[in-house]
């Protein structure tokens, strides 16, 4: 078999094929992810699970976005609420922002409907790449930010992040849509995807580099 074999959903070498793993989740908001090239095809990547499990998701890949047309429809359709997942000092938390939807809607719509309105841009690739892509797109700067704050250590024990408080993009997707639509466990083959990947990696490295990484 050709070594650079990859599986055509999950982008994977044969060997490390996490599709037995994924489920259909059909989300009210809207996830695009804008992805960083270098992310494509890392090992350790995880905005592919994103987008083979949530039905309600799309992936674009590059940096400067000032002139892709799919990225201009999403920001300028005015029938949507656009927002930014971003760790801003004005951004709202997912609660605040489902207050504001309810208040928007006045009682006439449901607050279901008013979540299938709102579209949430994530930003993939390491925190210097992420905030490369934010520079170099004036107009994701002009969108509010909502933000997510969670308690718990994230499992991204393979990759290295120079903030704390990382998440990988599943992880942020997860928390974002169970806070969001108060559905935490249609959301929990997000995480079922991303622990089988992680624990596939780190049994697949030798003893002595596993032994680097947090238990």
């Amino acid at each position: 078999m050709n070594k650079r074999a990859r599986c055509p959903q999950c982008l994977r070498p044969p060997v490390a094929c996490l599709c037995h793993t994924i489920k259909a989740i059909d989300n009210l908001v809207e996830i695009v992810i804008l992805q960083h090239p270098s992310e494509v095809k890392h090992a350790k990547g995880t905005a592919r699970i994103a987008e083979l499990s949530l039905n309600n998701c799309q992936l674009l890949i590059g940096e400067d976005f000032s002139i892709d047309q799919q990225f201009n429809a999403i920001i300028n359709n005015s029938a949507r609420q656009v927002m930014l997942l971003y760790p801003q000092d004005e951004a709202i938390t997912p609660q605040q922002l489902t207050e504001q939807l309810c208040q928007q809607a006045s009682g006439v719509m449901s607050s279901d409907l008013t979540l299938s309105n709102l579209t949430i841009i994530v930003l993939d690739g390491s925190w210097k790449k992420a905030y490369k892509i934010y520079c170099l797109n004036p107009a994701l700067q002009t969108l509010p930010c909502v933000g997510i704050a969670v308690s718990d250590q994230s499992n991204y024990r393979i990759r290295k992040s120079s903030r704390s408080d990382s998440l990988s993009t599943i992880e942020a997707c997860y928390h974002l849509l169970s806070e969001l639509e108060g559905q935490t466990h249609s959301f929990d083959s997000l995480l079922d995807s991303f622990d089988f990947m992680v624990d596939f990696q780190l049994q697949s490295m030798p003893s002595d580099v596993r032994a680097r990484y947090k238990a």
